[in-house]
């Protein structure tokens, strides 16, 4: 079961990336920045699978969050997009490879709780 995901397919939805947008600046946001990295990464392995219900899901289970940041949200979303490309490394792994990791991923615990 090969998937042939091109760079392009790590492109998150507009609505995806307005609402992480909103979490900026780095005051008091060590623990917020965790919960919405992991929101940020299922969201996109949701969009990736074509779940898009379930990466709506993991954003607005942290929108409270991202409604109290403020900052430079262009460097902000580089960032990370930056961690989800090292952290992912796709790159390097075969087609099934890259399935293997984006199922492992949706279906992992911490995915699914904000799926729901």
């Amino acid at each position: 079961m090969g998937l042939n995901m091109p760079h392009s397919s790590m492109r998150v939805p507009r609505f995806v990336l307005l609402s992480v947008i909103a979490c900026v600046g780095a005051t008091a946001c060590s623990g917020d920045e965790s919960r919405i990295y992991d929101a940020y990464k299922c969201a996109n392995v949701a969009q990736i699978l074509g779940r898009h219900e379930q990466a709506g899901a993991a954003v607005m289970k942290v929108k409270p969050l991202l409604d109290r940041k403020t900052g430079n949200p262009g460097q902000y979303m580089m960032g990370l997009r930056d961690k989800f490309t090292d952290d992912m490394a796709l790159y390097k792994l075969s087609p099934r490879g890259q399935a293997e990791k984006i199922t492992d991923i949706f279906e992992s615990g911490t995915c699914q709780k904000l799926y729901q």
